[in-house]
Order: structure tokens, then C-alpha cells, then sequence
């Protein structure tokens, strides 16, 4: 089956070359666009699909900064991108919304210059100090070396505290002990400013295919040995891309997905009241699923929305009988449920980016993130992939 890129129309911002390289229908003899699969037209002040990077940009992550000041209010994104072998992060920043994107930075190492393998990067803004670190220091990590002929993987961070402009390495919190993996970094700030970061861990040997571990740190320099954040009893199962954000209420809730033979990628969330409890790491939670019967599967991502309702985005939705649904990359989920507890509602909406027939792969609609601007849009940022098989990252957004 031929894949697809977005459902949306290209904008007049792309220019002729980016366009002939990617297959999307035409808009809507009206102008509009049909966000949710449904032909449904879109909502004035929506925000049609536009490139961010005209080459490789994977793992998507965005932010409104809130701690810089000035800068407040500003949309800064990044991706994973390459030039030739190494990877770097770019960094980018939008000051009209979302509207427009503009690169800003790049973040890197020898050791990724050295094309050692980058991957899987998370960005994170400090609400309060951390050690030397002030307040709005920004944080980016991401899990390096698994290119390495005989990979002992690390996880590090780097930190700016000039917007995004320049960035230094401040810390390598883990290195593998063994060719497993380590994936997926992400980041909180504990009321009592402990600085908490989790990751997925490969190296468990046979206990363990992969597990969610977490380590912890009083400056961003130092950390604790790694801990067991969710660790299931069945070997097999992966549980792992955890995503943490801070409830209206106060807990904390973390999206995460479980693969492996019996899981198949479903989608779970559970919440605390301190970001380093999450209860007993053999337990299992709820599946997620709309009203409708729709299920997310694969990279589960969390927004916090400005009323306290929860959006959740994944890269893949199936249906009530096991087969991907026709809304497949059309939607999100949300829920009016501030806590998550008790019986949680979610319904679907349409997704600012659409994605024509994402499936089990690292680039079509994978870890989409999710922003809400100053502007009051909804912007989302994820990847799909040209005919040509780059995979290039989108940027769009829904009005009010």
C-alpha cells in the first residue's frame, strides 16, 4: 500500500521543490480542510499543515516558555535531525503563535558529531532553580550511541539558558552496562525541587525486555543510581515513552505505552501525587479508550490544556474490533476529567496535523507533540514521511 503524508493541502509557504517530493490532496473547493477524516470542514483560524524542517526531523517536542521574562510566551520546538551521519538537535522558535517557525539553535556533542547515534530528545523548561541551574534554564536530552558497532548507549542532557541559543553538555546521568538500549528521556521538577528524569532501559538482561526506570538530582549535574519506575512482571512486555505532565489538580500524570507479544503497543496513564511514587511498578493500569470505542496505540504523548482538560495524542487508533480505524492519524483524545480518576470520558477531536494511515513505523505520526499558544491554538508538531522516505516534520494548528 502507497503511504501518504498529511490529509491536509499544502500551504503557499512550502516552496515548489518540498511540494513535488510529498503526495497530499487538494484543499476543499471552499478552502477548508478535512481535519478529522470525516470531510468536515475545518474551524476559522485553523492553521493548515506547514513544514518545519524541508529534510530529516524526527521526535518532536514543543513548549510555550513561561519562565524567560520577555520571552514569555514564545513557542520553542525541537527535532532530531542529521547532517549526513551525526545528528544534532535543532532548535526552533516561533514569536507569532505558531503561525511561523524560525531556527534558533543546534544542540551536539562529539559524540554525536562522531555519528555515534542521536535519538529520542525531550525539552524541558525549569519552572524554579535547580542548584546553579535558574529558573528558566532549558533542558534537552536524548539517548545517544546506538549506532556504536558495540553500543553502550547513554543518556544526556544539555542545558541553555540564552533561549535556546547555545547549549552546553552538563551531565551523562546513565551509561549502559551492556548493548541494551536507553530510550526516551523526559523530565519533571518535584514540588521540593528535586529535578526527576525517566527513561526506558534495555538492560535488564532476561528479566526485563525493556522497563521504565527514573533517576533524580538536587543541581542537574549529579544524579542517583536508576530506579524502577514501571517493571512488569512478564519479561516480554515493554513498557516504555513516558510522558509526564503536571494535573490541574496538582498530581501528576504519566502516559506510557506497553509493547511487546500480549500488549501491542496500548496506550495507559496513571497519576501521583509525587513524581517519584508511582505506586507498585508490577502494576498494571487501565487501557485507554474513547466512548466511541476508539483505541491510541503507539508513542503516547500528554497536554495538559489551559481549562485542565487532558489531550492525548498517539501515533495509531484502532477500532473496537482490533482493526485500525478510518480516523487512523485523523485524531486525539480528550478528557474533561482533571484528575483521572474515577470514571474517565475520553472522546476524539480532530488532530491539527492529520496523517494519512500511519502505521507501526519510527516516522509516520510518531510522538506527536502538542502546545497550546498564547494565541489560543492548539498546535500540534509530528513527522511523516515523503514518497521518497524522508522523514520530515509538520507543524499546524486549531482555532478556538
Amino acid at each position: 500500500m502507497r503511504r501518504r503524508t498529511v490529509t491536509t493541502a499544502l500551504t503557499a509557504a512550502l516552496t515548489a521543490s518540498a511540494a513535488s517530493a510529498l503526495a497530499a490532496p487538494a484543499l476543499a473547493e471552499d478552502g477548508t480542510h478535512p481535519a478529522d477524516g470525516t470531510g468536515r470542514p475545518g474551524r476559522p483560524g485553523d492553521r493548515p499543515p506547514r513544514l518545519l524542517v524541508d529534510g530529516t526531523g524526527l521526535y518532536p517536542r514543543a513548549i510555550r516558555l513561561a519562565h524567560q521574562g520577555e520571552a514569555d510566551d514564545r513557542l520553542l520546538a525541537s527535532v532530531v535531525s542529521f547532517d549526513g551521519p551525526s545528528g544534532y538537535g535543532a532548535i526552533w522558535e516561533s514569536v507569532d503563535g505558531g503561525e511561523t517557525f524560525a531556527q534558533v539553535g543546534t544542540v551536539s556533542d562529539e559524540a554525536t558529531a562522531g555519528g555515534e547515534g542521536l535519538c529520542c530528545a525531550t525539552l524541558y523548561e525549569l519552572p524554579r532553580a535547580v542548584g546553579d541551574l535558574p529558573a528558566g534554564t532549558l533542558l534537552w536530552s536524548a539517548s545517544v550511541g546506538a549506532d556504536q558497532p558495540d553500543r553502550r548507549m547513554t543518556i544526556r542532557i544539555w542545558a541553555s539558558t540564552d533561549v535556546g541559543r547555545t547549549w552546553e553538555r552538563i551531565a551523562i546521568t546513565a551509561v549502559a552496562a551492556n548493548a541494551g538500549g536507553l530510550w526516551e528521556p523526559e523530565f519533571a521538577l518535584a514540588d521540593d525541587d528535586t529535578l526527576v528524569l525517566w527513561y526506558c532501559d534495555e538492560t535488564d538482561g532476561e528479566r526485563h525486555s525493556q522497563k521504565i526506570v527514573q533517576q533524580t538530582s538536587v543541581d542537574g549535574l549529579t544524579w542517583t543510581d536508576r530506579e524502577d519506575t514501571i517493571a512488569l512482571a512478564d519479561p516480554a512486555a515493554r513498557p516504555g515513552m513516558p510522558n509526564v505532565r503536571r494535573l490541574s489538580t496538582g498530581d501528576w500524570a504519566m502516559s506510557y505505552e506497553i509493547c511487546g507479544p500480549s500488549d501491542h503497543c496500548r496506550t495507559f496513564v496513571r497519576t501521583a501525587r509525587d513524581p517519584r511514587n508511582w505506586g507498585p511498578v508490577t502494576a498494571r493500569d487501565e487501557i485507554i479508550r474513547a466512548i466511541d470505542g476508539t483505541e491510541p496505540r503507539h508513542t503516547p504523548t500528554l497536554l495538559v490544556d489551559d481549562d485542565g482538560s487532558v489531550l492525548l495524542g498517539a501515533q495509531m487508533h484502532y477500532g473496537p474490533d482490533g482493526e485500525t480505524s478510518a480516523a487512523n492519524g485523523q485524531v486525539v483524545l480528550r478528557t474533561r476529567s482533571r484528575s483521572l480518576k474515577g470514571r474517565v470520558r475520553w472522546i476524539t477531536e480532530p488532530a491539527p496535523v492529520p496523517v494519512d494511515e500511519p502505521w507501526n513505523n519510527y516516522c509516520p505520526n510518531y510522538s506527536p507533540t502538542f502546545v497550546r499558544t498564547a494565541t489560543g491554538h492548539l498546535l500540534e508538531i509530528t513527522s511523516a514521511p515523503t514518497d521518497e522516505g524522508v522523514c520530515r516534520p509538520w507543524y499546524g494548528s486549531t482555532g478556538r
